[in-house]
């Protein structure tokens, strides 16, 4: 981990021969088909879904970049993604979900990466000391795993496709530059 300019920025903590994982090019596309599908069902679902990632993409967030058709020819991970509606939040009610845990192979990306240790205390422990203390203090920190950028190494393994829901097109293929969560 090292601190560049305003942000952390880390290196996947690959577990011995995790970069040789298989490509996910054809099962993300027929997820991402099938995710449309989904979407199409429901216009207005679609709009936040597409408003969402456009956010990840645009000058706004920059959390993501596009990537030019030479660097997929390399062997990339493709994170396949769908929604996540929350209609009881007051916030953003669609989430984006962009799932590791997808197994290609019998492999995941989360697979090839070491777990580090747990760093959150559970809440059972947390509202046991609660009382101990007549001022409690709470926070959030806005997106706080966006705020870490992966190492420009391990980025082509953060992949995912996407074509604001234009199935006439063929899709773009973009990188995350922070952390995906």
């Amino acid at each position: 981990m090292q601190f560049k300019g305003e942000r952390y920025e880390v290196d996947m903590p690959w577990k011995p021969n995790a970069r040789e994982l298989p490509n996910k090019y054809e099962m993300a596309v027929n997820w991402l088909i099938s995710t449309e599908k989904r979407l199409l069902k429901n216009p207005q679902l679609a709009g936040s879904y597409s408003d969402v990632i456009s956010k990840y993409i645009h000058v706004q967030k920059g959390y993501v970049s596009k990537v030019t058709p030479s660097k997929t020819e390399v062997k990339a991970w493709y994170l396949p993604h769908f929604a996540i509606v929350r209609p009881e939040k007051t916030t953003t009610k669609t989430g984006v979900v962009f799932d590791a845990s997808a197994k290609l192979d019998g492999l995941p990306l989360n697979g090839g990466i070491c777990q580090g240790p747990k760093l959150q205390r559970d809440i059972f422990d947390v509202l046991l000391r609660f009382p101990r203390f007549p001022v409690a203090l709470v926070c959030d920190i806005a997106e706080m795993y966006r705020r870490i950028w992966i190492s420009p190494s391990s980025r082509l393994f953060h992949c995912f496709f996407w074509r604001d829901v234009d199935q006439s097109r063929s899709p773009d293929v973009y990188q995350f530059i922070s952390l995906v969560f």
